[in-house]
């Protein structure tokens, strides 16, 4: 990983008197991306995009289905490289030349759709590529499955260690995925459309989660062309249409706003509108 200074990354503080076990630190990543452009041949899917996502902040990205929303957060993760344009934590340039790199650096990703293996337990999976050793190199799933439950005590998952992931709920699954991301100490955590797979109720599950973990410091970037969940969970808009950035909004905004009406997914209703129909 190239980095612009001296100190290894994580390079983030241990809140004063915390359990060393659980690694609780105090969200300090700041993110910027400057002028980031990828292209695929012809094709420019992200054309000079600036982002900033502040610390302990719920940032959405807002667009349709194409917009490019997906390809910018897998280039900030490692997955692509920029074809233009510089990434900054703190305030300092990195290069990640892979999602490792990116979960050095404290950030974290959710996919659509889930990076789990089925026939692994939960604990297994959540090791799985950050395996913990006892002597003579012996796997140690004992250390994970403690981790596991302290996370999901902490976050109210409801997570058994032990279970086969193919038996659980997909609601579920996304919060192993989510607790993978924590196990490795992520104070950015990426979630691209959480809720395309979820059931209204484990939406309404997955929102307070986002709440959480807004308030223990971690900053979320939060995907998806769903207005309504979109107003209720953040505190930055970024609307992107056609692989560039067309606006930014406040989330109490009204959808009648050029930042919001630019970027307003065709046939998604205004919320107010359900709310009054009871939807």
């Amino acid at each position: 990983m190239t980095l612009g200074w001296d100190y290894p990354l994580p390079c983030r503080r241990q809140r004063a008197g915390a359990d060393p076990y659980t690694h609780r630190l105090v969200g300090v990543l700041k993110l910027e991306l400057k002028g980031i452009t990828k292209r695929f041949g012809s094709l420019v899917a992200n054309d000079h995009i600036d982002l900033v996502v502040e610390p302990g902040q719920v940032h959405c990205l807002l667009g349709e289905n194409g917009a490019g929303k997906s390809t910018l957060m897998n280039v900030l993760y490692g997955l692509y490289d920029p074809t233009e344009g510089e990434i900054l934590v703190d305030g300092k340039p990195v290069v990640f030349k892979d999602p490792g790199e990116a979960m050095a650096a404290g950030i974290g990703m959710v996919h659509q759709h889930f990076m789990l293996i089925p026939v692994f337990t939960v604990a297994e999976n959540v090791a799985l590529g950050n395996e913990a050793t006892k002597a003579a190199g012996l796997l140690n799933l004992e250390a994970t499955r403690e981790k596991i439950r302290r996370i999901s005590d902490q976050y109210g998952f409801d997570v058994d260690p032990d279970v086969l992931v193919e038996d659980l709920p997909v609601g579920v699954q996304q919060r192993v995925e989510i607790i993978k991301a924590l196990v490795r100490d992520a104070e950015v955590l990426i979630l691209d459309e959480p809720t395309a797979v979820l059931t209204p109720q484990e939406t309404d599950e997955l929102l307070d989660i986002i709440r959480q973990l807004k308030r223990d410091g971690k900053s979320i970037v939060f995907i998806s062309h769903k207005l309504r969940e979109v107003k209720a969970i953040s505190d930055t808009i970024t609307v992107i249409r056609r692989g560039k950035v067309v606006g930014q909004a406040d989330p109490t905004a009204s959808p009648t706003e050029p930042g919001i009406r630019h970027g307003w997914p065709h046939g998604e209703p205004d919320p107010r509108q359900g709310a009054r129909q009871g939807r």
